[in-house]
């Protein structure tokens, strides 16, 4: 399938739900980046938008404890034509659909996203952009959110001097990636999520 094609049935496909689809979000008067609590980006500018896919990761120390948490892995895709105004009401039902249906919508790959040996969250956006990144601000996903959807973040370069071309990103409409309340046994919980990434410079 052309990606042309892809997109087109992505718009449409999108357009038809979004008002089954709760709409939690409520947006900044700069790019309209969904903040439900989370700082302005001020003068910052909107660089790309992109969908990431991929697993937060949890240790469990035994049967029973608390899972805690030790970072994510995910695939980032080129989302950034939600950033025409025409589409911003697609903005959230974008990741939801990602994460039930488990289709990218032949988004290209734009980088990746992980966190380094020291727990630092980076995101590589493959010669476009670097963030070694530091949280700023957290505040819960909201209730239109699928059940069990991880924290809406707001992190910023955390001045090591190893970013480029981005200094802040968002985490937000985010779907799954929650743990269970208590693990069933030792070892590593991986849980599926998407969320989108908007990443400012």
């Amino acid at each position: 399938m052309s990606s042309n094609i892809a997109r087109l049935l992505l718009a449409f496909f999108l357009a038809t739900i979004t008002l089954a689809l709760p709409t939690p979000s409520t947006t900044s008067k700069q790019n309209s980046v969904p903040l439900n609590g989370l700082p302005d980006p001020g003068a910052l500018s909107l660089k790309y938008i992109t969908l990431g896919v991929g697993t937060q990761n949890y240790s469990c120390s035994a049967a029973g404890a608390i899972p805690t948490s030790i970072g994510a892995v995910a695939d980032l895709y080129d989302a950034s034509m939600l950033m025409s105004p025409s589409k911003l009401s697609l903005i959230p039902s974008f990741a939801a659909v990602a994460y039930s249906t488990h289709t990218w919508f032949d988004l290209p790959t734009l980088g990746h996203h992980w966190f380094s040996a020291a727990g630092v969250p980076t995101f590589d956006l493959e010669g476009k952009g670097f963030l070694s990144a530091k949280k700023v601000s957290g505040v819960p996903a909201p209730s239109g959110c699928i059940a069990s959807s991880i924290d809406w973040l707001f992190l910023e370069d955390d001045g090591r001097g190893v970013s480029r071309n981005v200094q802040a990103v968002y985490r937000v409409e985010t779907a799954g990636g929650n743990p269970p309340a208590t693990c069933s046994k030792a070892g590593v919980v991986k849980v599926p999520y998407a969320a989108e990434y908007w990443f400012y410079g």
